[in-house]
């Protein structure tokens, strides 16, 4: 857990340089009520609070709009440790990410707050650094982020500006570079699972490259796609969840694949532009049951090659 904050750390600098301080108050904001929700629990059941209820608060945050009024921002961690995770027993139970069970909450009874109004990248060599928000006149807020307008027809955007992060979007996924310091930290300290991060990225770019080949307008290429979107935080950060991934080698090869998958069709094919939120969280669905499936097939295995070895 301590490895996952130290390096989400640079995602945190970057919203902070790009949106405002507003952004880093958002983040402490949401650890607080995390830590406050998930000690009432704790208190009862005589367990310490885990310092997994910061991850799932500080990723919880970053995949915000800078934007975002508080209360919104209250209501999404709350019901993400409340109904994601304690009512599931707690810890290493909860079937669902709940960071992202947040988020897919909010975004759906909050629709207007989370989808209709995005603050602006900061410009200049400062940044935002010197701004509580970019946001802090409303001609400062624009309508859609450049994802959102490259799926409607409009003009792809510039891979400089997606690998740096100087597009409007959620306050702390918008940099690919700031996502692989961190990404490639957790996948070389095998933090991360490896071959989820490996066939989630490798599945998603070759279906990209394939319809942008087809010339589907909705395709930007595989760079566009991997870069554009949050994709890369999705992938190290949230699909690599040790407690809702499977267990089983070839179940985190379907689960993965199914991010892969469920994230291309409903980021280019639907009316939602939180397409991997919804991926992982279908693909945390069928991840006990994919794990069930290979535990059994082993078993048969196993079981039919004692027998052929008995005499």
């Amino acid at each position: 857990m301590r490895r996952v904050i130290l390096a989400v750390t640079p995602c945190i600098a970057g919203s902070v340089y790009f949106f405002g301080w507003r952004s880093f108050v958002m983040v402490a904001v949401s650890c607080l009520a995390a830590f406050v929700t998930e000690y009432l629990f704790c208190r009862k059941r005589g367990e310490p609070v885990s310092e997994a209820v910061f991850v799932s608060a500080i990723l919880y945050a970053l995949v915000m709009p800078p934007t975002v009024p508080w209360h919104v921002l209250v209501i999404g961690i709350v019901f993400a440790i409340l109904f994601a995770k304690e009512v599931f027993g707690g810890f290493g139970r909860n079937v669902f990410n709940p960071a992202l069970s947040g988020r897919c909450f909010v975004y759906v009874c909050f629709p207007v707050a989370m989808t209709a109004r995005w603050a602006p990248v900061a410009k200049g060599p400062l940044g935002a650094l010197t701004q509580w928000t970019t946001a802090a006149t409303p001609d400062a807020v624009t309508g859609a982020t450049p994802m959102a307008l490259m799926k409607a027809g409009e003009a792809v955007p510039e891979l400089a500006d997606l690998f740096l992060g100087r597009i409007d979007g959620t306050m702390g996924v918008t940099s690919a570079l700031l996502i692989l310091i961190g990404g490639i930290y957790l996948f070389y300290t095998k933090t991360a699972n490896r071959t989820i991060v490996a066939t989630v990225i490798g599945v998603y770019a070759l279906l990209n490259a394939v319809f942008f080949r087809l010339g589907v307008p909705q395709c930007g290429g595989a760079l566009v796609a991997l870069m554009g979107g949050g994709y890369l935080f999705g992938a190290f950060f949230m699909a690599t969840d040790p407690v809702t991934h499977p267990v089983t080698e070839p179940a985190r090869i379907v689960f993965a694949v199914l991010v892969a998958v469920f994230t291309f069709v409903i980021q280019n094919f639907s009316v939602f532009n939180g397409g991997m939120m919804f991926a992982i969280l279908l693909a945390n669905m069928f991840g006990p049951i994919v794990d069930y499936t290979v535990k059994e097939h082993r078993k048969k295995k196993k079981a039919a090659a004692a027998g052929s070895a008995s005499p």
